[in-house]
């Protein structure tokens, strides 16, 4: 009787254990899901360093989102020191635990590096444990009690060990004064803060080279990578006119958002289920209009929270370089308009002051980007400024010191004259009017 009932006692301790551990388990994924999505809050708000911060916690507990959206954030560079090697490893462990999109990604990142860097990438996954730092091993390993024969030198009595320390000065002095080709022969290379940015800036050449185009799903916008450099922004009526350098490379949408693109918005619950009108126009290719500034902005934002990436809209002096592609006259084609190299009224087009064109019909610029001219008017970041006095140099949006209730459009549309579709050509609108005239593209942040 006794042993049966001791019996049970173990099998009830045995189930109490399994429920607690169970219990535990299920508070560490709660956790982590808390931690994953409060990274993602703090990634589309522009907080990268944080957002890193969350999702190592979450990776801890074996969340692979979080695993594939650490490899991404190496990967960029964003709100950490870029480095494939890390961002393989996160994308291997998430592929391992059954991430289909983190393999793919992986794959792509391995292209472009180095067989050394992927082994020791693939060397970290296997070495990587839940919970536990990368660094947790060395420190061990430093940890480990010396040997028996080391812990009998170190117990030298203190006359000793004076008697050792005290060498005769003019030999030290001697020992130090090695030759100075010698000097130079063990000189060790930097390997500092210069050294891996120089490193990492390889990488990025790598990783996106300028005119690269990609997708990040099937009915996100194409994208163009855009080099860093520096353009003299304003025209003859647009200015003072001003050297404006953009620091870093971004990519732009290849055209601008078409319906198709917009539409998918609108059916995956985004872009506040606003069907924009196509007076009968037709959808699918042609440039979505009938948006607002407000409008494009929440198809901005759908797609940063739909991919996790930093979607944004161009700033105005990152418009005009890109329109530009290097060139300084009127359009990035030369001095005047001429025919059929755009859609407008006076252009020479087949639907020039009488609709929208299917995107692409018109050759692209230097930097692989169409319909920069023409087609339908876009909005960009920026407020409102009567003229470019006080207006920032280094490309960023100008958002201060101006009423924001309107905001910028440029590149002209179907319906404008030539002068309206120059490069330099800068028009106002408010931010809430729709019509059939204004569009929109998109940026990518390819840099922090």
């Amino acid at each position: 009787m006794t042993g049966g009932l001791k019996g049970r006692e173990m099998v009830d301790r045995k189930f109490l254990l399994a429920a607690i551990c169970a219990g535990l388990l299920l508070l560490g994924a709660g956790a982590a899901r808390a931690d994953y999505k409060a990274g993602q809050r703090a990634w589309e708000a522009g907080r990268h360093a944080q957002a890193v911060t969350q999702w190592k916690a979450a990776a801890k507990a074996n969340d692979t989102r979080a695993m594939l959206a650490l490899g991404r954030a190496y990967a960029l560079g964003l709100g950490i020191v870029q480095d494939y090697v890390e961002a393989h490893r996160w994308f291997n462990l998430a592929a391992a635990r059954g991430n289909a999109r983190a393999a793919a990604e992986r794959d792509a990142l391995a292209m472009e590096m180095t067989a050394r860097e992927r082994a020791e990438a693939l060397k970290l996954a296997r070495n990587w444990r839940p919970g536990k730092k990368r660094a947790a091993a060395g420190k061990a390993a430093k940890r480990k009690p010396a040997a028996a024969g080391q812990k009998a030198e170190k117990r030298k009595p203190a006359a000793a060990q004076k008697a050792a320390k005290r060498k005769p000065a003019a030999a030290g002095k001697a020992a130090k004064r090695k030759p100075a080709g010698q000097k130079t022969e063990n000189r060790k290379p930097a390997v500092g803060k210069q050294a891996r940015q120089t490193a990492g800036q390889k990488r990025l050449d790598l990783l996106w080279p300028a005119g690269k185009e990609f997708q990040d799903c099937g009915f996100c916008p194409q994208m163009v990578v855009v080099p860093a450099g520096s353009f003299t922004m304003g025209g003859e009526s647009e200015g003072p006119r001003h050297r404006v350098t953009i620091p870093r490379r971004f990519a732009v949408s290849k055209f601008e958002i078409t319906f198709a693109e917009w539409d998918a918005c609108v059916k995956a619950g985004g872009c506040n289920g606003h069907r924009a009108g196509d007076r009968n126009w037709g959808r699918g290719r042609r440039p979505a209009i009938y948006v607002s500034w407000r409008d494009a902005r929440s198809y901005v934002r759908w797609l940063r929270q739909f991919l996790g990436q930093p979607y944004r809209l161009l700033s105005e002096a990152e418009w005009e370089y890109a329109a530009r592609a290097g060139t300084r006259t009127a359009y990035p084609w030369g001095v005047a308009a001429g025919r059929n190299r755009a859609n407008c009224r006076g252009c020479g087009s087949r639907l020039g002051g009488r609709k929208s064109a299917n995107v692409g019909t018109f050759p692209a610029n230097a930097f692989g980007l169409h319909d920069m001219h023409g087609n339908a008017r876009e909005w960009v970041q920026d407020c409102w400024h009567a003229s470019y006095r006080g207006a920032p140099a280094d490309g960023s949006a100008w958002t201060k010191g101006a009423d924001c209730r309107k905001r910028v459009l440029r590149g002209g549309a179907w319906s404008d004259i030539p002068w309206d579709i120059r490069s330099a050509r800068r028009m106002s609108g408010k931010y809430k009017a729709r019509n059939s005239k204004t569009g929109f593209r998109v940026a990518l942040t390819l840099e922090p």
